[in-house]
């Protein structure tokens, strides 16, 4: 097999210094009339990678880079950590994809200026996707009648719709009329 170096969406490092894979999970506990506590679930939370990544503009065992490698893969990473994109981490034995961005830190030492040790906290992320069911006419019904349960409008509250408006009711008046408050009809 051959050995690959650390990369993370196509941006190689020269060397992984350090990986550490994170699980855990939350046991909820529910307290009980007799005094106890009861547990009857386990929520999986995401597994979080910690890797430090070492970058250098002269590597001993990758190819050769110019100069300006080092501030360049900075950069790359920063702009990924900027865009909040999922990202694809593969070392040398495991490949890790849906992996968001938590932190990143990237120490400047002034002793040794063509090299860094890049931090990185990652966290794994779950991809789901919506679904949509159809509803049998039998659920829409209300009540023990199976009448219609009415339907939902649209319109600003109060506002009047449909070949009903602007009509008169039963005693001669206008829609309008038959709506205004008593006080208004008195004074008109």
């Amino acid at each position: 097999m051959k050995l690959r170096p650390l990369s993370i969406n196509g941006i190689e490092f020269d060397a992984l210094l350090n990986e550490s894979k994170a699980y855990s999970s939350e046991v909820p506990d529910y307290a009980v009339e007799s005094g106890y506590s009861v547990s009857d679930n386990i929520s999986i939370k995401p597994m979080e990678l910690e890797i430090t990544g070492h970058l250098t503009n002269t590597p001993v065992t990758w190819d050769t880079h110019g100069t300006g490698r080092v501030e360049a893969v900075v950069a790359q990473l920063e702009n990924l950590y900027h865009s909040r994109q999922l990202v694809t981490v593969v070392t040398s034995t495991d490949v890790y994809t849906n992996m968001a961005i938590m932190s990143l830190t990237v120490p400047k030492d002034e002793s040794n200026k063509t090299s860094r040790d890049i931090r990185m906290s990652l966290k794994e992320v779950t991809v789901v996707s919506a679904q949509s069911t159809t509803i049998p006419a039998s659920y829409v019904r209300g009540g023990d009648t199976g009448a219609s349960a009415g339907t939902s409008g649209t319109g600003r509250k109060g506002s009047s719709s449909g070949a009903g408006s602007g009509g008169k009711d039963g005693s001669g008046k206008k829609d309008s009329e038959s709506k205004a408050s008593i006080l208004y009809n008195l004074l008109n």
